[in-house]
């Protein structure tokens, strides 16, 4: 029974639901700003620091290294938590497709790779 209140108006309703999972996957990717940013500090200038001694490094680490450390750790768990509940949990527990919904799931780094390229951050 097609447009029937029977079907839950899936099958009418696809094109809302892919509008659904692209809009939540891109706002899960402007919450995967802050550990990109975290990521791409410790990437960029905690990898500058060199070893030389073999016991460990002689320098002194950067002040900013433990907060970025934990900001890239907990806001990446955070982040795949969401992901998780977004993407599989809940559209498993409302019977849409999982399909739809993680292939949207690579939208996630689209917001910090269009803020990377326009100079924002």
């Amino acid at each position: 029974m097609h447009g029937s209140a029977t079907d839950g108006g899936r099958r009418a309703g696809t094109a809302v639901s892919w509008w659904a999972a692209a809009v939540a996957n891109l706002l899960i990717g402007l919450a995967a700003i802050l550990p990109g940013v975290c990521l791409r500090w410790l990437l960029t200038r905690y990898a500058l620091i060199s070893c030389t001694d073999r016991f460990g490094c002689v320098k002194v680490s950067p002040d900013q290294a433990v907060g970025m450390t934990l900001g890239a750790v907990l806001g990446g768990a955070f982040v795949l938590g969401m992901i998780l509940v977004v993407d599989v949990l809940m559209p498993w527990q409302e019977g849409r497709p999982l399909n739809l919904w993680l292939g949207m799931s690579a939208l996630v780094p689209a917001p910090f790779a269009i803020a990377q390229a326009a100079g924002w951050i």
